[in-house]
């Protein structure tokens, strides 16, 4: 097997980086939840929903760590720096485009989620992760390990202190155990159960 590379995510690269995610994000419990997996017309949902959630990441200038194997993206990882706060002009224009795209109770059930991962932060400028996305045929062979490792690692260089993610799908929380996450709390929702999870960088 070809070693595996990693590298910031050139905007070049964001098409190929969007199919990844919805592949890697196509059966995730929380995304089905605010997206309502049920409905039909689900996968142009979250296809839109991945779309917008891409163009505010970098309309703030939010770091892209991409892995690479045998010159195929077959990781990535989206997160923020401590302290980084999107602007207020992307925060509506991504709220618009889910609201018009994905539907208002799509938007509701995301604000819903945001609000209870903020309401459980024990430092309110924590770094966190939003994504760390392996390519399905790829998963378990550790590319999420090594993605997850040089993330925090660019964080404590970065002068982090604290970072926060969350995961509606238990399997992962093993992962970021062994990297020293701790589960901070949890919300028990009809049809989603999400991890809170925090760690010293």
């Amino acid at each position: 097997m070809s070693a595996v590379h990693l590298a910031p995510l050139a905007v070049a690269q964001d098409g190929a980086a969007l199919d990844l995610l919805d592949r890697a994000f196509a059966g995730d419990p929380t995304l089905g939840w605010y997206l309502f997996a049920e409905r039909p017309g689900f996968a142009q949902r979250r296809r839109a929903y991945l779309a917008a959630y891409q163009r505010f990441h970098r309309v703030n200038r939010m770091p892209i760590l991409a892995a690479w194997q045998a010159e195929q993206l077959v990781g990535a990882a989206y997160f923020s720096l401590t302290g980084q706060h999107p602007s207020a002009s992307s925060l509506e224009e991504i709220g618009r485009a889910i609201r018009q795209q994905c539907g208002t109770d799509c938007l509701a059930r995301l604000d819903q989620l945001l609000e209870a991962f903020e309401q459980q932060l024990n430092h309110r400028d924590s770094a966190r992760i939003e994504f760390i996305a392996v390519a399905p045929a790829q998963q378990g062979g550790g590319i999420g390990s090594r993605l997850l490792s040089q993330t925090l690692a660019q964080l404590r260089q970065q002068g982090c202190q604290r970072v926060a993610l969350e995961t509606g799908e238990p399997r992962n929380l093993a992962l970021y155990r062994r990297h020293g996450f701790a589960q901070s709390s949890h919300l028990q929702l009809p049809g989603l159960q999400q991890y809170y999870l925090q760690a010293d960088c």
